[in-house]
């Protein structure tokens, strides 16, 4: 049980010391915008139509 509680307590911080060294760092991409943010065509397509494909 001991090894238990002390696995989780080591999760807890290295997910702590991630999240910290994370928030000092910022973005990784400045630009990037959420998935569902703006129209117009996906990015990676060109605007290029692919027939039938489904």
């Amino acid at each position: 049980m001991s090894v238990l509680v002390g696995f989780a307590l080591l999760l807890v911080a290295v997910f702590g010391v991630s999240y910290a060294v994370g928030r000092q760092v910022g973005p990784v991409a400045p630009g990037l915008r959420p998935a569902g943010g703006g129209g117009g065509t996906s990015p990676g397509t060109g605007g290029h139509d692919m027939g039938g494909m489904r």
